[in-house]
C-alpha cells in the first residue's frame, strides 16, 4: 500500500474482510508489506499472535523497525483518524523496537511496572521516581563527579517519574552506559600512552562522544516537543468527542422527560467509564450507560428541589421579617432595643406554618394569613419581655443570702416582706450586674455583654444569637460586679439596696446634652472614680491611676477578675474605690483627648421617626438628620435622639489622676482657672509667667484630689 494512500478509502469495499491469508505468504512479501506500516501499527501487529511477535522481535526485522520511522507525515490514531507531525527518527545508538516502545509503549516503569511513568528521551528509558533514585547515578561509577568521562554521556535532569519535564540542575545517568563509555575511554587512553606516533585516538573519541551527547539532547528536545504536541492534540480531540457524547446523552435524557436543569451538568454526574472513550453515543452504548446515569440525574433533581425549597423558605422568612419590622417600628423607639431576636419572632403562632408550607407558593408581604398572624405580635413581644425579665430576676441573689452570694432568688423564692423590693424592682438596681459568657469566647474585641447593669443593659443584650442555644451557659449574675457597684453607690452617698442604675446615672453625670450647650457640658463636672487596687501607669507625661465613670468601674472590675490573665489582687481583695473631687475631675477631663469614641459608633438613632430602625448611624450623622429632616436646631440627647442599647461600644481611654512623687495638685493663685501643676512645675510657672523672683507657698494653693474612698479592709 502506498504511504500517501494510508487515509484513503477508495476501493476499500473490494478488499477482503480479513487477513487470514497474510501469514501464509512468503516471508519477503510479509516484510515488504510490513515495511509500509507506521511504527505504532507494527506494535499492534506484534501483539496479534505469537508468529508475528517472533517475526517482529527477531533480528531480521531490525531494519524494518528503523525504516518505519521514515517518510510519515501523520500519526494514525484510528481507522479514519490521523494526527499530523511525523514521529521522531530513531537514533542510531538504539534499535527501532526500543525507540517505538519508548514513543508508543504503555506508560509503565521499565523496572517495577509502576503506571503513569513518563518516558525519558535522554537516557531512553521509562523510570518512576523511586527507581530513578535507585538506579541512576550522579556520575560514572568509580569516577569523581568532575572527571572528564562524565561529560561524554547524556544526562537526565528529571526527578518526577510522571513528567518528562526537567526539574533539577543536577544531571544523572544510567550506570551501565557510563561504564561502557568509561571502558572505551580507558582503553584508548592506555593505547595512546603506548603509541609512538603523534596521532592519538582518545581526543577523536572524546570529540565524537560530545557530538553524540549534543545530538541525543537535541533529539530529546525534539521528541519532547513532538510528544507534548501529540498529547495536546489527543486531549483536544477527546475533549471535543466527549462534549459530543455528553450533548447526545443530555438530548436523550430530555427526550425521556427529565428536566433540562437536572441534566445541564451531566458531565459532572456519571462515572467517566460510562460516557467516555468512544466517538459517538450509539443506542447500544446508551442502553448500557443509562442505568448508571438516570439515578444520578434523579439525585441531581432531588438536590435542585431541596435547594429551591430552601430558597423559597429564605424568601418567605424575608417576607415575614419585612412584615414584622413594619409592625415593630410603630412602637416607641425607646423599646426597639428590647424586641425579640428574629429566630424568636419566627415562633409567633401561625408563622412557622406559613414559612414551612410544603407547597411551592411564595409568601407575599400582604398575604392575608400573614397579616392575621401579626395581629398577635404586640402581645407576643410583651410576653417575651416579661418572660426574659423574670428569667433575669431569677438570677439575682436571694434577699436573705448574705452568707451565700451564689444563692439566687429563683422562680420559687418566697414573696418579699412588706416594704421590700420585688425581684422585678431589684432588676433595676445599680447592683443588679450580669455578664454574658458569649462575650468572653472567640474574639476578644466583642465586649458588649461583659458588663450588663440592670434590665436596661441586660434586656437589650438578649438579642445575642448565642442565647438561642446556650441561655443556661451564657447570662450570669456577677457578684464581683455587684460588689463594685455597691461600693460606688455608697461613695456618692446613696443606698445600694434601693438606688437604681438610672438614679446612679443622674448623680454621676450631667444628663442629656443639646447642641447649644455641648461646649459647656463637655467641661461640666461629673463623678469620676479611681480603683485603688490598680497600680500606677504613665500616659502623656502623667503618672497615676485611671479616672473612670461608674459604669466603666464596674466593667473594669469584671474584666480584671474574669479575663484570661485574671488579676489576683482584684480577685481576692474587696473593692477599693476613691471618689474624685470636682476640681480633680475637671483636670482629668482636660487631659482626655477628643470626644468620647462612642459618638463615632454606628449606634445612634432618631426618636422622632423610623429612619434608623434597621441601621443605626453615628452621633454626628443623627444630629445632622434632625437638623435637615426635622428642622430641629438644638437636638437634645435623650429627647430627640438616643444611643441604641446593646450596641458594641468603642472603649474610651480614661484620663489619669496624677499621683505619686510629682502629684499635680497645686494651683496658681493668680490663675484661678489654670490647670493643676506639680510642685516643680508650679514654681517654674510662677517665675516665668508672673515674674516672681523667689516663688513661695503663698503663690499657690493645694487642691484636694480625693473626696472620699472606701476602706481597704471590709
Amino acid at each position: 500500500m502506498p504511504q500517501g494512500a494510508a487515509n484513503s478509502s477508495i476501493g476499500q469495499e473490494n478488499l477482503p474482510q480479513n487477513l487470514s491469508l497474510f501469514p501464509e505468504m512468503h516471508i519477503d512479501i510479509v516484510l515488504e508489506v510490513l515495511g509500509h506500516l507506521h511504527p505504532l501499527d507494527l506494535m499492534h501487529v506484534a501483539r496479534a499472535n505469537k508468529a508475528f511477535r517472533d517475526l517482529l522481535l527477531s533480528s531480521i526485522s531490525t531494519p524494518l523497525w528503523r525504516a518505519a520511522f521514515v517518510g510519515w507525515s501523520f500519526w494514525p490514531l484510528g481507522p479514519t483518524t490521523f494526527i499530523g507531525h511525523s514521529p521522531p527518527k530513531c537514533p542510531t545508538e538504539i534499535c527501532g523496537r526500543r525507540w517505538a516502545k519508548l514513543l508508543f509503549g504503555p506508560r509503565m516503569c521499565d523496572k517495577c511496572g509502576l503506571p503513569d511513568t513518563a518516558p525519558d528521551y535522554t537516557i531512553w528509558r521509562r523510570l518512576c521516581s523511586p527507581c530513578m533514585n535507585i538506579h541512576l547515578y550522579n556520575g560514572v561509577p568509580n569516577y569523581s563527579y568532575s572527571h572528564e568521562v562524565n561529560t561524554l554521556l547524556a544526562r537526565t535532569y528529571r526527578t518526577d517519574g510522571a513528567s518528562s519535564t526537567p526539574q533539577s540542575d543536577v544531571g544523572r545517568l544510567w550506570p551501565a552506559d557510563g561504564t561502557a563509555v568509561a571502558d572505551v575511554y580507558e582503553r584508548l587512553k592506555a593505547a595512546d600512552a603506548e603509541a609512538t606516533d603523534e596521532l592519538k585516538a582518545l581526543p577523536a573519541f572524546i570529540q565524537e562522544r560530545k557530538e553524540i551527547v549534543e545530538a541525543v539532547e537535541a533529539r530529546a528536545r525534539e521528541t519532547g516537543w513532538w510528544s507534548d504536541h501529540i498529547c495536546n492534540r489527543v486531549i483536544s480531540m477527546y475533549a471535543k468527542q466527549t462534549v459530543r457524547v455528553y450533548k447526545s446523552a443530555r438530548k436523550r435524557l430530555i427526550e425521556e422527560g427529565h428536566d433540562p436543569r437536572d441534566v445541564i451538568t451531566i458531565e459532572e454526574l456519571p462515572p467517566p467509564s460510562q460516557l467516555e472513550g468512544f466517538p459517538r453515543l450509539t443506542s447500544k452504548r446508551w442502553n448500557k450507560a443509562r442505568p448508571y446515569i438516570v439515578p444520578l440525574v434523579h439525585a441531581a433533581r432531588d438536590t435542585r428541589l431541596q435547594a429551591e425549597h430552601e430558597a423559597l423558605i429564605v424568601a418567605r422568612r424575608a417576607s415575614v421579617t419585612t412584615a414584622i419590622s413594619q409592625v415593630l417600628r410603630t412602637a416607641p423607639p425607646q423599646t426597639w432595643a428590647y424586641n425579640p431576636p428574629g429566630y424568636t419572632l419566627e415562633t409567633l403562632p401561625a408563622l412557622p406554618e406559613l414559612i414551612h408550607d410544603p407547597s411551592d407558593a411564595p409568601l407575599a408581604d400582604d398575604d392575608p394569613r400573614l397579616l392575621d398572624a401579626l395581629l398577635a405580635l404586640p402581645a407576643f413581644v410583651e410576653a417575651w419581655r416579661a418572660e426574659k425579665r423574670a428569667l433575669l430576676a431569677s438570677l439575682l441573689p436571694a434577699l436573705n443570702s448574705h452568707s451565700d452570694e451564689s444563692a439566687c432568688a429563683g422562680p420559687d423564692a418566697p414573696a418579699p416582706a412588706p416594704g421590700e423590693l420585688t425581684n422585678h424592682q431589684r432588676l433595676e438596681l445599680a447592683t443588679s450586674v450580669f455578664t454574658c459568657l458569649g462575650s468572653w469566647v472567640g474574639s476578644m474585641g466583642v465586649k458588649a455583654g461583659r458588663s450588663l447593669i440592670g434590665w436596661t443593659a441586660a434586656g437589650a443584650h438578649l438579642r445575642c444569637r448565642s442565647l438561642q442555644r446556650y441561655w443556661q451557659q451564657r447570662v450570669h449574675f456577677t457578684p464581683e460586679g455587684a460588689a463594685a457597684a455597691a461600693a460606688l453607690v455608697r461613695l456618692v452617698g446613696l443606698d445600694p439596696t434601693t438606688t437604681t442604675a438610672v438614679e446612679m446615672d443622674a448623680v454621676c453625670r450631667s444628663g442629656s446634652r443639646s447642641i447649644k450647650n455641648e461646649r459647656v457640658m463637655s467641661k461640666s463636672v461629673e463623678k469620676r472614680f479611681v480603683c485603688m487596687l490598680c497600680t500606677h501607669e504613665t500616659h502623656g507625661g502623667v503618672r497615676g491611676r485611671r479616672a473612670m465613670q461608674w459604669r466603666e468601674c464596674v466593667a473594669h472590675t469584671i474584666e480584671r477578675v474574669r479575663s484570661g490573665s485574671a488579676d489576683v489582687v482584684h480577685r481576692d481583695e474587696p473593692p477599693a474605690w476613691a471618689l474624685l473631687t470636682d476640681a480633680a475631675v475637671v483636670e482629668v477631663r482636660w487631659r482626655e483627648a477628643g470626644p468620647d469614641p462612642v459618638e463615632r459608633d454606628s449606634a445612634w438613632m432618631c426618636t422622632l421617626c423610623t429612619a434608623h430602625f434597621e441601621a443605626r448611624v453615628s452621633r454626628p450623622m443623627v444630629i445632622a438628620h434632625l437638623m435637615d429632616v426635622h428642622r430641629i436646631r438644638e437636638p437634645e440627647e435623650g429627647r430627640y435622639f438616643m444611643h441604641f442599647e446593646g450596641s458594641e461600644r468603642t472603649p474610651r481611654v480614661p484620663g489619669l489622676l496624677s499621683e505619686g512623687f510629682h502629684t499635680a495638685d497645686l494651683r496658681c493663685v493668680r490663675c484661678p482657672e489654670g490647670k493643676l501643676r506639680s510642685l516643680r512645675a508650679i514654681g517654674r510657672h510662677v517665675a516665668d509667667k508672673h515674674g516672681v523672683t523667689i516663688p513661695s507657698e503663698k503663690d499657690w494653693t493645694k487642691v484636694e484630689l480625693i473626696l472620699r474612698s472606701t476602706p481597704m479592709d471590709p
